[in-house]
């Protein structure tokens, strides 16, 4: 990758990706606090740094968007589940029994406003029951967060139970479920991207254009853990935004690379600037190499903001 963070926008219905491993900071990210590899015992998913919630940690993936793009579009991030002793230290106890995290990627209306959320519900158990025993991460999916809204074992929320620490990818796929309603379909990887459990939530009255616009936050809304970490986090897809984000004077950036898409790759360059009034010119081209096969060029570059070494 050409930087550890970045955010495309080209013409008003263009191709944008966010992407941060927090490498060089964590830019674009609110409440997340970037932490070297090792800290809690924790070797960095993307060497060699990652990031801590510092509550309530959440992302606007580069900016909210208005239009529900054609195709769909993708969110995720890596979250560590700590399992097995030590926890964050030596001498640390376990987790106690039901301490919980929510992770949601919401939607937006039409208007920019908010529509509805799509919640991943986790808990780290060391009980019996159905679900197993031991120390162990519980998790379901629903569109309600918090202890009054969800429970990770909930028996009609289909729990899938996790009793290896490691790196697990959290995704959203948001896409049309083929007769113009949204469906989402919340998937779990492991750190080999090997899918583990995928739960599709969908609502009849979630209209594509209707009722149901583009993306909107990335969010912890629920976090009792002491830490929580997190990392490579990224929006694949269309995006026109609510409010475009305001260039940077004089600016240029010439780059290209590659993010993972669905079950392959694809690769992107580009060549932007600004002149003294923050003008902004240049060409971006994005091109799946997957089952898509589709290759896209910008027509218009509407913004290139700069912070620091990310773009």
């Amino acid at each position: 990758m050409i930087a550890a963070c970045l955010v495309l926008c080209t013409s008003i219905a263009a191709f944008a990706t966010f992407f941060q491993t927090f490498e060089t900071g964590t830019s674009g990210w609110f409440g997340a606090t970037q932490v070297p590899t090792g800290t809690h015992l924790i070797v960095s998913d993307t060497l060699p740094f990652h990031a801590e919630d510092g509550g309530s940690a959440f992302t606007r993936w580069g900016g909210y968007s208005e239009t529900f793009p054609v195709g769909g579009y993708t969110t995720s991030i890596d979250i560590y589940l700590d399992i097995s002793a030590p926890y964050g230290n030596a001498l640390a106890p376990a987790f106690d029994n039901d301490t919980r995290f929510d992770w949601t990627s919401a939607i937006s209306t039409p208007s920019c406003g908010h529509r509805r959320d799509f919640a991943f519900n986790a808990g780290f158990y060391t009980d019996t029951d159905s679900t197993g025993s031991g120390p162990r991460f519980v998790i379901s999916a629903s569109n309600n967060t918090g202890r009054g809204g969800a429970f990770p074992k909930n028996p009609g929320r289909n729990p899938y139970t996790i009793t290896t620490e490691g790196w697990y990818t959290f995704e959203h796929r948001f896409r049309d479920n083929g007769f113009g309603v949204l469906a989402v379909d919340l998937t779990i990887r492991n750190d080999a991207g090997i899918p583990l459990m995928m739960w599709t939530l969908s609502d009849p009255s979630d209209i594509i254009g209707s009722t149901v616009g583009g993306n909107r936050y990335g969010w912890f809304p629920t976090d009792e853990f002491p830490y929580l970490a997190f990392d490579t986090s990224m929006l694949v897809g269309f995006q026109d935004y609510c409010q475009v984000p305001p260039s940077t004077a004089s600016g240029k950036v010439t780059g290209g690379g590659w993010i993972p898409w669905l079950n392959d790759k694809a690769s992107f360059g580009l060549t932007v600037k600004t002149d003294s009034a923050g003008n902004p010119s240049g060409n971006l081209t994005y091109q799946d190499h997957g089952v898509s096969a589709r290759t896209v060029k910008s027509s218009t570059i509407t913004s290139l903001t700069l912070d620091g070494n990310c773009a």
